[in-house]
């Protein structure tokens, strides 16, 4: 992402001082447009880089593709995302023209981000890397509300009436900007202290499956705290005594995010133009999937009997999600070991649970092997990128004050 950050650098810094002659020798040279004006009147405005008299406002909407990148992805690489959870989005905006080259705009937008270890992995395409990953088993859907104030410097300069603007044109667009959102996941038909699923859980209710009642159903993860978030004090300090780390605090849903993308302009008709951006969201947040640091204790969240605990449990930890047949014979030959820790809470010894090696640990202990899949990576945070197709309607009443006529 460094790179594209310092591509994008060059990209706008280009187009900031890109010489007057190469938008005139594109659009006819300066010769060319002198003798056009000529036939219509002189033009006295504004020379500063900033003009305020050239001035005319627009709004419009489109339609977005939203790609993911964190966690749940399909490698471990920054750059890794899974294209067939792309997903749609919307977004109103209302922009201003204010001199030869620069605008800005108001952006309202609406879009899904989704991930899943199990359907990006796929099951038969195991290596001993995606089946830990496979394993893992996390999902979430994040729906990003997003408000943003973007700026934008075209590639081509114009400076009369908005009609006379170029038929085609290429910018650059960097702003600031917040979003709400509440990544969610889907809940399993039971918490379970097995290492994996039992074809006769209904025998076991109570002493090792405890029955979810939103099976199937997408809840807010946040809520959860499903890496200990929302401990009490108590719990926080005996945590700490114990593996000698602090539970994380919970997130907040409203973040800050920065867009950089680039761009390009059809004009359609003298009030009508048709975009088509790439925007990179840099977020300083890594939890759009819930996922960022370890596994936890599960006596964290307190007793399985509770269907609340129960609940947390089941979302921290989905790596024993899958039945005997599948984890057996599929999953468990190609992992790093193929060892089952059985695991007591230093939080409540009367807890006992079982896990593939490595997933499940008490306050993360167990992952003695690098390779192998912690739940998260704190050290990166979450991003998405965004494809907008817009179309965007000018207002002719605007303020356009740059060309005298005599």
């Amino acid at each position: 992402m460094r790179k594209l950050l310092l591509a994008f650098t060059i990209i706008m810094s280009a187009a900031i001082v890109l010489p007057d002659s190469v938008d005139a020798q594109i659009f006819g040279g300066k010769n060319k447009r002198r003798k056009s004006a000529k036939r219509i009147g002189s033009f006295s405005g504004s020379k500063r880089l900033f003009n305020p008299e050239i001035s005319y406002y627009s709004f419009g909407g489109g339609i977005n593709a939203l790609n993911y990148f964190g966690e749940i992805a399909p490698t471990s690489s920054a750059a890794s995302t899974d294209i067939s959870f792309t997903r749609p989005g919307i977004n109103l905006f209302i922009q201003q023209r204010f001199g030869d080259r620069y605008s800005w705009k108001a952006n309202l937008m609406w879009g899904r981000l989704q991930g899943s270890d199990q359907e990006t992995i796929g099951e038969g395409n195991f290596t001993t890397e995606n089946a830990n990953r496979y394993l893992r088993n996390l999902d979430f859907r994040n729906d990003i509300i997003e408000l943003t104030a973007q700026g934008r410097v075209d590639l081509f300069k114009h400076s009369g009436r908005f009609s006379s603007r170029p038929p085609f044109n290429v910018y650059v667009t960097f702003g600031v900007g917040v979003f709400y959102h509440n990544p969610k996941g889907l809940a399993p038909e039971y918490f379970s202290t097995d290492a994996f699923q039992v074809d006769n859980p209904g025998d076991f209710e109570g002493t090792r499956y405890y029955p979810l009642e939103q099976s199937g159903q997408w809840v807010s993860l946040r809520e959860l705290g499903t890496e200990g978030q929302f401990a009490d004090q108590a719990t926080r300090d005996e945590y700490k005594n114990a593996f000698g780390k602090d539970l994380p605090d919970p997130y907040s849903r409203f973040q800050l995010v920065i867009p950089l993308g680039i761009g390009a302009r059809y004009k359609l008709t003298n009030n009508l133009d048709i975009a088509l951006d790439l925007s990179y969201r840099h977020t300083f947040t890594d939890y759009l999937d819930d996922v960022s640091g370890e596994y936890v204790d599960l006596g964290v969240f307190g007793n399985p009997s509770d269907p609340n605990a129960a609940l947390a449990m089941a979302m921290s930890d989905k790596s024993n999600q899958f039945d005997a047949n599948t984890f057996i014979e599929s999953i468990q030959p190609v992992l790093y070991t193929q060892r089952i820790d059985n695991k007591t809470s230093s939080l409540n010894p009367d807890f006992t649970w079982r896990r593939a090696a490595g997933y499940g640990s008490n306050g993360g202990f167990g992952n003695d092997d690098p390779r192998r899949n912690i739940r998260g990576n704190p050290r990166d945070n979450d991003i998405y990128i965004v494809t907008n197709i817009s179309v965007s309607y000018i207002l002719s009443g605007g303020l356009v004050k740059g060309a005298k006529f005599r």
